[in-house]
């Protein structure tokens, strides 16, 4: 390998101040392997280590809620925080480049661990507002009076799981085609759930479904929408 290539690969831990456990060694092995610059560098300010069956999702929900300007996004299911970092940061990046006030990141998490999570965030200086509960005890009061730009539903993949959570957090999705919920594990575990939200006539949604890992699905809130032309001359 390039001495300056491994040199390179050598400086890759994340910026975790007082912690001592770090799993980047095993990242650095990945990159060896996989070379990937552009990920390597997103990589390295990372507190917790690539997670190998969404390696690819992390960069992609931070482009995604980039593209989109969200201010307000929630993440149900934080596991070790691996995408909550890329949401976390979309969010306070969208607040420097647009100037708003009081951007955050929700996360929702049944594991006490997401409390060590939220520690790593606040030495990032991350906005966030994380809660320790089941997604179950969610109600329209638990986020009161927060309009999510994204709902991203990562959590329980029951179908009694997905499908309440859907129905508790449908109103508080934007709408006009601005609010997208995200669903993981849609040819997975989670495929019953998403598969009937995606059907319920309750909800107004159009739709992407991507196989590839587990499956990924795109659902943006139709309720409202005007359809006409967007761009001007």
């Amino acid at each position: 390998m390039d001495p300056e290539r491994q040199a390179f690969l050598d400086t890759l831990v994340p910026y975790c101040p007082n912690k001592k456990e770090i799993w980047h060694p095993l990242d650095i092995e990945y990159f060896k392997e996989y070379p990937a610059p552009v990920m390597e560098n997103a990589q390295r300010m990372h507190y917790t280590n690539l997670n190998s069956t969404i390696t690819f999702f992390g960069p992609m929900l931070y482009y995604f809620a980039r593209a989109i300007g969200a201010e307000h996004i929630l993440e149900i299911g934080m596991a070790e925080g691996y995408t909550s970092f890329y949401l976390a940061n979309a969010a306070k990046d969208n607040g420097t480049r647009y100037g708003m006030a009081g951007n955050m990141y929700y996360g929702v998490e049944i594991l006490g661990k997401a409390l060590d999570i939220k520690e790593q965030m606040d030495k990032l200086e991350l906005p966030n507002d994380i809660r320790v509960m089941s997604s179950a005890d969610i109600t329209p009061e638990t986020f009161d009076n927060v309009t999510f730009d994204i709902i991203f539903q990562d959590g329980n993949h029951e179908r009694d799981y997905v499908v309440k959570e859907v129905e508790t957090l449908y109103p508080q999705l934007k709408g006009e085609g601005k609010g997208f919920l995200i669903c993981h594990d849609v040819y997975g575990p989670a495929e019953d759930g998403v598969h009937e939200i995606i059907n319920d006539p309750r909800y107004n949604w159009e739709y992407i479904r991507i196989c590839e890992i587990y499956g990924i699905a795109i659902l943006r809130k139709m309720d409202g929408y005007k359809e006409g032309k967007r761009w001007t001359n």
